[in-house]
């Protein structure tokens, strides 16, 4: 708990300003040429409507397992070497002072 309270109100923004940059990167995506032509072919899993899918069963349990890993990785990943850079600045400006 101690170390939970600790600098909160930094990290805290850290992820903030880290889950703001990613949401404006991912709505700016949204604005593309590419995202209109994927909108208007509409998505189909690799098949036409009535036949199977042709992806394999078991990766259609462990895709959106992947999708959450990599939405939930990335920003955490990003706010950690943000974070790391801050600790690197901050104590290379403290050594020089």
């Amino acid at each position: 708990m101690k170390h939970l309270k600790q600098q909160w109100k930094t990290r805290t923004s850290i992820v903030l300003v880290v889950s703001i940059l990613v949401s404006l990167l991912l709505v700016s995506l949204e604005l593309t040429d590419w995202a209109a032509q994927v909108n208007q072919k509409g998505y189909s899993h690799g098949a036409p409507e009535g036949e199977k899918p042709k992806i394999a069963p078991i990766l259609m349990y462990i895709l959106p397992f992947v999708k959450e890993l990599v939405l939930i990785g990335v920003p955490m990943l990003l706010t950690l070497g943000i974070a790391k850079l801050l600790g690197l600045i901050k104590r290379v400006v403290k050594n020089k002072a």
